[in-house]
């Protein structure tokens, strides 16, 4: 293993019961690293790449007081501690003058945040990992599901031990499960996301929880039955608003808005939405405030959603996900993504 450029701490053991004290004792952007009985071996989790995302370090916390010993070497980063600990705890999704650091795995890496990230990228091929997990909440309330930019058996098997549904994107947006289509070191490397639910929901805290045991006590990821339950979705689109669109959350429209959408639409995270379902209300521009582009850059919104009588709907069955009534999100990643709900679960 090369040297690393973020600060490592070997072994570690949890000092601190209260959580706020333990992340001000790591002081930044750091790597845990477990060395386990097979040291030629690494396993590595990524979290924390959202401040406003903690199941991953609550569960590692929690995980690491119970003192295990994995059986390969395990890497743990905790990646936007400065961001997590801004007050109010775990509510900023990046430090005030940061960016979202899961959109800096790309070049020209510009400012801090993507200094970092070029760091973690630089960290992760050094550490030759057989598999790399990135753990993340749900923008909104919702189930956990998988994310991954390629079908593979690893993926599979592991997603389908904690969730129901693996979304295959072609979509680059500079996130770190992007890196194997960037870096020639991790291209054989399966590399996915697990969203694990909702950030205040403790079943997320379980999944993560989950998942760092297993990899810590699976002797051979690669020789895992796959799940015979798991849902694969392709190709799903982000729906988003338009420069300098606008969005509220209601239970009734809201003038001078170019969209209101539904007060809890999170509930659309699970299950078909129907073209019954309404969603939101659209303002004067209409659908025009809305885009949805596929991974060649063509529109596809017209395909998804319609208009009528003021009102947002589907245009068809559709299988929505990282439906979120945060606006600030909302304005600044995206309202949700969709595929359409067929058997092939895909645009093309």
């Amino acid at each position: 293993m090369s040297a690393l450029e973020l600060p490592v701490i070997r072994d570690p053991r949890v000092e601190h019961a209260d959580i706020a004290a333990w992340l001000q004792s790591l002081g930044g952007p750091v790597w845990l690293i477990l060395e386990g009985e097979d040291t030629r071996r690494c396993r590595v989790v990524t979290t924390l790449l959202h401040g406003n995302e903690p199941s991953g370090t609550l569960a590692l916390h929690r995980w690491l007081m119970s003192g295990p010993r994995p059986r390969t070497r395990l890497a743990v980063l905790l990646a936007n501690v400065r961001g997590a600990l801004s007050h109010p705890l775990f509510t900023h999704r990046h430090a005030p003058d940061g960016r979202d650091l899961n959109r800096c795995f790309r070049p020209p890496f510009e400012g801090p945040s993507g200094a970092l990230a070029r760091a973690i990228a630089h960290d992760l091929a050094a550490l030759v990992p057989e598999l790399v997990v990135d753990l993340h909440n749900t923008s909104g309330n919702g189930p956990a599901f998988a994310v991954a930019t390629r079908c593979h058996p690893v993926i599979e098997a592991l997603a389908g031990r904690f969730c129901e549904r693996l979304i295959v994107t072609d979509l680059r947006l500079g996130s770190l499960m992007e890196l194997p289509h960037e870096m020639p070191a991790l291209a054989d490397c399966p590399v996915f996301t697990l969203e694990c639910g909702g950030a205040l929901q403790p079943a997320a805290r379980e999944v993560a929880e989950g998942l760092l045991r297993l990899l810590a006590e699976c002797p051979e990821p690669a020789t895992m039955p796959p799940s015979q339950g798991l849902e694969v979705l392709v190709h799903p689109l982000r729906v988003e608003l338009r420069p300098g669109g606008s969005v509220v959350y209601a239970r009734e429209p809201r003038p001078g808005f170019d969209l209101t959408l539904w007060a809890r639409i999170d509930e659309h995270n699970r299950g078909v939405t129907l073209p019954d379902a309404r969603l939101g209300w659209l303002g004067e521009q209409g659908l025009a405030c809305l885009t949805a582009c596929d991974g060649q850059g063509r529109e596809r919104l017209a395909e998804l959603l319609e208009a009528r009588d003021g009102r947002l709907h589907a245009r068809r069955p559709l299988r929505l996900f990282m439906a979120t009534t945060n606006s600030e999100i909302a304005r600044s990643d995206c309202l949700f993504y969709a595929v359409p709900a067929t058997p092939e679960g895909s645009l093309r």
